[in-house]
């Protein structure tokens, strides 16, 4: 229970450090303790909660909080949350594989991000159109987005914002081709998820240095990477990292003749993501499956994953991706 402006004020920090380290199921369950009265009236906690729903994979959770958040926000005139609440519309929005209505919500966030002059909101909306242009496989323009967000992040001093967007640089630069380029990006977000001691962020970043190891060639230390991005995920009861960790971990069995073993993970990595994880990354394991499957002698199953790898790849926009798999 908050008693008073001090209690609450104590509370906010406590909760904002917990979540700048990753530990959205700690502010979920301090969030629980208060009266609802006190979390649907004050927006900073509206965005707590939303936030921290999200980042555990329950999105429809979010979507609510961050729409309270935002009705509020703008009834009182609260700029810098109407604009957070924007923001985290979008990312939902994202998550889910609606990309039109994330790309008008980041959009609307970055036109007042700019009015207000808020250069850490800058940097957010830009990191996500970057992500939009990446799903649609425009890798240029996803890594000119990219490069726009990490200078507003420097001038707002953000280390995790920093983070987040060499890992995003890192898959522009693997996507491209370009692995030593790639790396280096990705060794930096190692770096400063380290620094900013965000274990969640840690594991995005161990398992981004991963999948460019593999694509390099080298199973074995991509194996030890995806190691410790499952125990960084863990240390934090971050489920909805762990899909993409298995499905790396799958590509590695794979390299070594595992193929009951790729399966396996695959399909623990697919039950999971349909809770958990985003559009995206459910679409990716859906690919690699029907990969696997048709290796296995399971032609039926082949094309059944890869039908619904496209589907979900259509949803998101992500046309190219669609139509390799459409011509496999």
């Amino acid at each position: 229970m908050v008693s008073s402006l001090a209690d609450e004020s104590a509370l906010l920090a406590q909760l904002r450090e917990l979540a700048d380290q990753g530990r959205y199921r700690e502010v979920l369950d301090r969030l629980r303790g208060l009266p609802i009265a006190a979390l649907e009236g004050r927006t900073v906690f509206a965005l707590l909660a939303s936030e921290a729903h999200g980042r555990q994979g329950d999105h429809m959770e979010a979507q609510r909080w961050a729409e309270l958040a935002l009705v509020a926000a703008r009834a009182r005139g609260e700029r810098p949350t109407e604009l957070r609440a924007l923001n985290y519309q979008g990312a939902i929005a994202l998550r889910h594989g609606d990309v039109d209505e994330a790309e008008q919500r980041f959009g609307d966030a970055l036109n007042l991000a700019r009015a207000v002059r808020d250069h850490a909101a800058q940097a957010r909306c830009l990191n996500n159109l970057g992500i939009i242009a990446s799903l649609k496989g425009d890798a240029e323009a996803a890594l000119a987005s990219y490069q726009l967000a990490l200078a507003a992040y420097q001038q707002a001093g953000l280390v995790r914002g920093m983070a987040e967007t060499h890992h995003n640089i890192a898959i522009s630069w693997r996507e491209r081709g370009v692995y030593p380029r790639a790396l280096q990006a990705a060794e930096q977000a190692v770096r400063l998820a380290t620094v900013a001691r965000d274990d969640s962020l840690v594991g995005l970043a161990f398992t981004g240095r991963a999948e460019i190891h593999l694509l390099m060639g080298d199973a074995d230390l991509a194996g030890v990477e995806l190691e410790r991005a499952a125990e960084a995920y863990r240390r934090v009861n971050f489920a909805a990292g762990l899909p993409e960790v298995w499905r790396l971990q799958a590509a590695v069995a794979r390299a070594r003749g595992d193929l009951p073993g790729a399966l396996r993970l695959l399909r623990q990595a697919a039950e999971l993501a349909t809770t958990q994880a985003s559009a995206e990354s459910l679409a990716d394991i859906e690919r690699d499956f029907a990969a696997v499957l048709q290796l296995s002698g399971d032609a039926s199953g082949a094309d059944a994953a890869r039908q619904r790898a496209i589907t979900l790849y259509q949803r998101l926009g992500a046309k190219k991706a669609a139509q390799d798999l459409g011509q496999w």
